[in-house]
């Protein structure tokens, strides 16, 4: 068992490696298409020319690129023997670093203006390679431990992804229930600061008690008796000022008591993220791999349902909605004026970025979605 323990971890760790190098290409290609759309117009890198941009900041981003360049280049030696352990996600994003390379040559460090023609087209080449690498006798086998892979980072990213919701909630409800209720029960009315009666929840008790003192009134005219007095309804309204004094208190400590607990809850969302740092890596490339599986249409319908929701004409209610419900968790005011400034810019800001990502990612990785999200949003 020992031995094959240590076989396993083994082959974890090498798994993990070929991921880790296969992400940092990946990144590597990313960088040089930014490098092109912003210096060359979207062609590929030519180091003779001179930029209309300072000789230092040229040079730094040469540097930047011949960099990213041989990353690119060694990572894609040491990966195509293991073409096979590749999951689509996977795949996918060696397609890019491959893209990226047949702009420059693999072997030349530094792109050629004049290279050789190729004698055969190289989706021809890429058919006889996949053949050549079917009939492999370990294909099998290198089938096998791509499976394992693919079987082994589903269930790190879904492990990782239920202890990221889970921990955060099991925490606040224990801290709440256990320590953090009875501590303060216990000690909140000797501490002036904690028992302190918050402004607006004052306020608030106000308002009810001039309610109540007007429903004594229409209750008198109602059931046709004579207006209560003077002495009357200050007795009853010092009984119901005493029952809202208690009411508030109540409202504001519950509201410290959901604060500590959320920072309790925030402090265990922070180790598991420090803790699983790999898991949150794997789980990346998961989700990553169920967003650009999904159809075009299912990417356009997911798009637009999210824009709708958060970035749409009617999305101020649900922005209202779920402000004045984090306000009232947290006992603070519901500011309206807070309310509507954030409904005003935060929105904007949201479809903004949405657009950029749009713009700079999806419509390299997956220009038929962006076709196809146009037509539904009627061309626009």
């Amino acid at each position: 068992m020992g031995l094959t323990d240590w076989m396993g971890a083994f082959d974890r760790a090498s798994a993990n490696d070929l991921s880790v190098n296969l992400e940092r290409a990946y990144e590597a290609a990313l960088l040089i298409q930014s490098l092109e759309l912003e210096y060359y117009n979207d062609r590929p890198v030519r180091p003779e020319l001179q930029l209309s941009i300072p000789r230092q900041t040229q040079a730094q981003m040469l540097r930047r690129f011949r960099a990213a360049l041989e990353l690119c280049q060694g990572t894609l030696s040491s990966i195509e023997a293991r073409r096979a352990e590749l999951d689509s996600q996977e795949l996918r994003q060696l397609q890019l670093i491959e893209t990226v390379l047949s702009r420059y040559g693999r072997r030349s460090t530094l792109p050629s203006l004049s290279r050789s023609p190729e004698l055969l087209p190289r989706s021809l080449l890429g058919v006889v390679d996949g053949v050549r690498r079917q009939l492999d006798p370990e294909a099998e086998t290198f089938v096998v431990e791509g499976f394992r892979r693919r079987r082994d980072s589903t269930l790190v990213s879904l492990r990782i992804l239920l202890l990221l919701i889970l921990v955060p909630l099991i925490v606040q409800q224990i801290t709440r229930s256990v320590l953090i209720s009875p501590l303060l029960d216990r000690y909140a009315p000797e501490i002036p600061f904690i028992s302190y009666t918050k402004p607006h929840l004052q306020e608030r008790a106000v308002n009810s008690l001039r309610l109540y003192q007007q429903e004594l009134e229409f209750d008198a005219l109602l059931e046709g008796r004579e207006a209560p007095s003077r002495d009357e309804i200050r007795s009853a309204l010092a009984v119901r000022a005493a029952e809202l004094k208690t009411e508030a208190d109540q409202d504001s400590l519950e509201a410290t008591k959901n604060v500590l607990a959320d920072l309790a809850a925030l402090i265990g969302f922070a180790l598991v993220c420090f803790m699983g740092q790999r898991d949150l890596q794997v789980l990346r490339g998961f989700m990553d791999e169920v967003v650009y599986g999904l159809s075009d249409s299912a990417k356009a319908f997911t798009i637009i349902l999210f824009t709708d929701i958060f970035v749409g004409f009617h999305s101020p209610e649900g922005w209202t909605v779920l402000l004045d419900g984090i306000a009232h968790h947290l006992g603070l005011p519901a500011e309206q004026n807070f309310i509507m400034l954030f409904i005003a810019t935060f929105p904007v800001v949201l479809a903004t970025i949405f657009k950029y990502w749009i713009f700079r990612y999806l419509n390299r990785v997956s220009p038929s979605a962006v076709a196809t999200l146009r037509n539904m949003n009627g061309g626009g």
